[in-house]
């Protein structure tokens, strides 16, 4: 397995450090930026950490589809974090914001 850890990063796209790491996760950061989750779909392995930073100058929330997790309101700065524990596929969008959208499978 890889685990996949991001640093402060302002380029895009940003690029991963990765190292080997145990049989689970690690962590991976999604940008909140022009609007648009970013990668839109991020496939990690289970027991990831996803960091979500708002970059925007906009208010943003992170929502699962499904009520899983939820953000609440993300201002310019803010972070957000969920570790995922099963496998699966999760949506999630912007409440604000209806049109962006995004998912992370976990392998």
């Amino acid at each position: 397995m890889i685990s996949v850890t991001w640093g402060s990063c302002n380029a895009t796209p940003c690029i991963p450090n990765t190292s080997p790491s145990g049989p689970q996760g690690g962590n991976f950061e999604v940008t909140i930026q022009g609007d648009v989750f970013s990668p839109p779909s991020v496939n990690v392995p289970r027991g990831t950490t996803i960091h979500w930073v708002n970059h925007d100058s906009m208010t943003h929330t992170v929502t699962s589809d499904t009520g899983l997790f939820d953000s609440k309101n993300m201002s310019e700065g803010s972070n957000f974090s969920h570790t995922f524990s099963e496998k699966g596929a999760y949506n999630y969008h912007c409440s604000i914001h209806a049109f962006m959208k995004a998912t992370i499978i976990i392998e």
